[in-house]
């Protein structure tokens, strides 16, 4: 599988959208529970710092099958600049493809450049796929909020997994 990692435009907006409204029905990645809107998500986007948080879009063959970014964690604040939250989703018709790996290792290894040290990804506790991804690239469960939210008539919890990356060299 030929993939190619770039950063987003706006132009990718429909699909990025369209990714994350896949994710909605099955529960596991996202505690919104009905579709959103392009235009709910222009504000978003633009918010976005290619330069120090980013949003990438994973196209394969020419389509966006995926897309990646980085969070301002606990809302932008100056001493927490070092940390990020990833976020990873992939259309429905790429699952099992090893997408989500390829794309946590693209985010890891930005993460010098873009002087990150602490990379965090928080995830539903039913959500195996990402706890066996985040395991593989060692990344630690520093907390879980039991029963937090509830998807689809189930109560979910959410673990808080951070990763430790060395700062850029020089």
């Amino acid at each position: 599988m030929d993939v190619t990692i770039r950063t987003a435009t706006e132009a990718d907006l429909p699909a990025i959208v369209d990714i994350y409204n896949q994710s909605i029905p099955g529960g596991w990645s996202t505690a919104d529970t009905r579709p959103i809107t392009v235009a709910e998500r222009v504000e978003w986007f633009r918010k976005f710092d290619p330069a120090k948080r980013p949003i990438w879009v994973a196209e394969i063959d020419g389509t966006v099958a995926a897309t990646a970014y980085l969070s301002p964690f606990y809302g932008g604040r100056p001493a927490y600049d070092a940390t990020a939250e990833v976020s990873v989703y992939i259309a429905t018709a790429f699952h099992r493809r090893g997408l989500g790996r390829t794309l946590k290792q693209f985010v890891i290894d930005q993460c010098p450049r873009l002087g990150v040290t602490t990379l965090l990804s928080m995830y539903f506790d039913h959500n195996d796929a990402t706890r066996r991804i985040n395991e593989g690239f060692g990344f630690e469960v520093v907390g879980h909020l039991r029963e937090i939210a509830v998807v689809q008539g189930q109560k979910r919890g959410l673990v808080i997994a951070a990763l430790r990356v060395p700062p850029r060299a020089g």
